[in-house]
């Protein structure tokens, strides 16, 4: 089962020519020469050149779109052995609530034989993906460096007939450059020539850390990504400014945290621009938190950091 996201993504010209670059003939003793699409179903099929015409042959597999999931709740797909969601980390929209969907669309196929094989295929667009914050894989993709594979068992929260806890095993692959270019050009040729996760240009502290002291340090939690904030004076000219920089460990106890987390802590906002409590020193220092105030780490940093926030940064 082929699987994307949109429906307007499973028209038969598409699918089919998502097939081209594939060797059909090789694969099937020249018996087949193409994969067409009838009815949402695949097919090994025979193109005669002579006349233009297609015949379909034998039933190879199945496309669904994973935006009207719930339209296949009803059907039988247990000739089905392997789903393949495609570019399963979007450069921009997700559908509501997807990793649920995902999971409703395998429940029908898969009918709870614990059988089916999920294959989640995509380019390393961007980190900030629904799937690694639901299934709790940010912190071992966050730092996989390529031609890794590593694996977690999830537990399912159900047991088997013994009383054992059922666990889904995920194996997270991130594969290694080809060492071939894609003769890509711009700001993403990283991406697109070496694997590289995609990143934006972000602007860096324009002198050595070494050339400030700190003034002011709190802390920003989104979607399983950490950070830490701080204001740094500059000791020859005395300008502030606001330095970012990704973390791993936990906030402590008295550590001001801006989070989409609830938390009934009085440390813990939602908006840095209105914070609820009624510090004015700290409050104005927070007003200070503009665009063009803010420097990062790295440019992974920043584009993280922007993509993760639930606020506007202020201009």
């Amino acid at each position: 089962m082929l699987v994307k996201r949109w429906r307007e993504e499973i028209s038969s010209d598409l699918i089919e020519q998502y097939f081209d670059d594939v060797d059909i003939m090789k694969l099937t003793d020249n018996k087949y020469n193409c994969i067409t699409l009838w009815k949402k179903q695949l097919f090994l099929s025979v193109y005669n050149n002579e006349d233009g015409k297609i015949k379909r042959y034998e039933k190879i597999g199945y496309v669904v779109a994973l935006s009207t999931e719930q339209k296949y709740a009803g059907a039988s797909y247990l000739d089905v052995t392997d789903m393949i969601f495609e570019e399963f980390m979007s450069r921009d929209i997700y559908l509501n609530g997807e990793p649920d969907k995902l999971m409703n669309l395998y429940s029908t196929v898969d009918r709870k034989r614990g059988f089916v094989k999920l294959w989640l295929v995509g380019n390393t667009i961007s980190r900030v993906c629904p799937y690694l914050v639901d299934w709790e894989l940010m912190d071992m993709v966050k730092t996989q460096k390529q031609g890794e594979i590593l694996t977690k068992w999830i537990p399912t929260g159900e047991t088997d007939d013994d009383g054992i806890p059922i666990e889904v095993k995920i194996a997270i692959e991130y594969c290694a450059s080809t060492g071939n270019s894609s003769f890509i050009i711009g700001k993403h040729k990283d991406m697109l020539n070496k694997g590289e996760w995609q990143s934006d240009p972000q602007p860096h502290l324009p002198k050595s850390k070494k050339m400030y002291k700190i003034l002011f340090r709190m802390m920003f939690v989104y979607k399983s990504f950490k950070f830490v904030c701080e204001l740094l004076e500059d000791k020859q000219t005395h300008d502030s400014v606001w330095f970012i920089f990704p973390h791993e460990k936990n906030p402590r106890s008295n550590v001001l945290v801006f989070s989409d987390i609830i938390n009934q802590s009085s440390m813990w906002q939602r908006d840095i621009y209105n914070p609820t409590f009624k510090n004015e020193k700290i409050r104005n220092l927070l007003q200070t938190f503009r665009e063009s105030n803010i420097f990062y780490s790295n440019d992974m940093c920043g584009t993280d950091f922007k993509q993760v926030i639930d606020f506007q940064i202020r201009k």
